[in-house]
């Protein structure tokens, strides 16, 4: 499916034209899909009518056919949770999203890829852009709030699947971080998902393990760091895999913290200024 501009038709001055995509439980129902009860009629629509959650953006208009009334199919149902993935909202409305994307691709659901990127910007212009930066240089991406005790690349050497981190393979030349992202692609996709698993422990480790002095839930951290790796730490197609993978990355597939610590010889400390 493609998601192509119509050609709408001329209707006389005056003429209110709707658009309505049925989504949501209640979508789900009608396509004889009993996943939960429907609170209310969630609808894309530009002219809400009772009882309707309605969400409308210009560009849902060289999406859906102008007067139509219609449900969402399954795939499209899969494209609009996998495009709310990327963001954490305050309604906390993210483990449901994610949850629910796992049901759906079980299901059979799949990507709609033009689709996806229309409602990626539509997400964006309700909800801001993501602010990821992926061009700082190691002394200027590691300066942020985070209290730290260890080295961050340290703490990568400890998480490693081999002896070194995997991210390393993939730098630019002459880089500490920017990755060439042609690199991480063109590895095989084991590869690619033990290169992010890496990156999710090290920030359960850095923001949540070691500031509790390893008293903390391990899975707890874990499933915090990830969630934050999707929302906040990539963007683009980075957190595109991760969230179509989110099956594969919701439980770590190592003890990552023993791991961690069976190599904690590597650990440089940092010195901690009050």
């Amino acid at each position: 499916m493609e998601v192509a501009r119509h050609d709408h038709h001329q209707y006389p001055v005056g003429t209110v034209v709707v658009y309505k995509l049925i989504i949501g439980s209640t979508a789900l129902g009608l396509l004889g899909f009993d996943r939960r009860e429907p609170k209310d009629v969630d609808v894309f629509t530009d002219h809400p009518g009772d009882g309707e959650d309605a969400f409308w953006d210009p560009a849902f208009a060289d999406w859906l056919v102008d007067g139509e009334i219609r449900v969402a199919t399954l795939d499209e149902m899969y494209t609009i949770k996998l495009s709310h993935s990327y963001w954490e909202l305050r309604n906390g409305s993210w483990g449901k999203h994610m949850s629910d994307l796992v049901w759906l691709q079980g299901s059979g659901g799949r990507i709609i890829q033009p689709l996806h990127d229309m409602l990626y910007g539509a997400w964006e212009r309700r909800h801001g852009t993501k602010k990821v930066d992926l061009t700082q240089e190691s002394d200027e991406f590691f300066s942020d709030a985070v209290r730290r005790k260890y080295d961050h690349d340290s703490l990568h050497l400890s998480v490693a699947y081999g002896d070194r981190p995997i991210y390393e393979s993939c730098l630019k030349d002459g880089k500490t971080v920017q990755m060439d992202m042609q690199k991480v692609w063109a590895m095989p996709f084991e590869k690619q998902v033990q290169l992010f698993r890496e990156e999710v422990y090290v920030t359960a480790l850095e923001r949540i393990v070691i500031p509790d002095d390893y008293t903390g839930s391990a899975r707890g951290a874990y499933a915090w760091a990830l969630r934050r790796t999707i929302t906040s730490l990539t963007k683009g197609r980075s957190a595109q895999f991760i969230a179509e993978n989110y099956k594969t990355f919701r439980t770590p597939d190592i003890d990552y913290v023993q791991h961690h610590l069976s190599k904690k010889h590597l650990l440089i400390p940092l010195e901690i200024t009050a």
